[in-house]
């Protein structure tokens, strides 16, 4: 019985912190600032791994073939793969991914 108390408040400490991140992101004004913010910078993530550096995948190769054809996917080392999947997934045109890509490798 006393687990499902603690599960009830837990969970009624939950929705009061959301309802109050709700409150504190509108401005004075009652217009909601995440509507009206300026776009972040993007940042580059880069995947985390122990070991072995995960390969590119197939389909990750291949656009990289299409978006960059004088790289030679071959030539790609180890501790770069990280960061071109980062280009690769990012929010970019295809021109800003070629410039970033053969910017990295060349």
């Amino acid at each position: 019985m006393k687990s499902y108390a603690v599960v009830f408040v837990i969970g009624a400490l939950l929705v009061v912190a959301g309802l109050a991140m709700v409150n504190r992101s509108r401005t004075p004004g009652g217009d909601d600032r995440a509507a009206t913010s300026a776009p972040q910078p993007e940042t580059e993530r880069y995947a985390m791994s122990i070991g072995r550096p995960v390969e590119l995948t197939q389909g990750e190769v291949q656009q990289v073939k299409t978006l960059a054809p004088s790289i030679d996917p071959s030539r790609i080392r180890p501790e770069e793969v990280g960061k071109i999947r980062a280009i690769l997934h990012s929010q970019g045109n295809d021109a800003n991914k070629r410039g970033r890509l053969e910017r990295l490798l060349n």
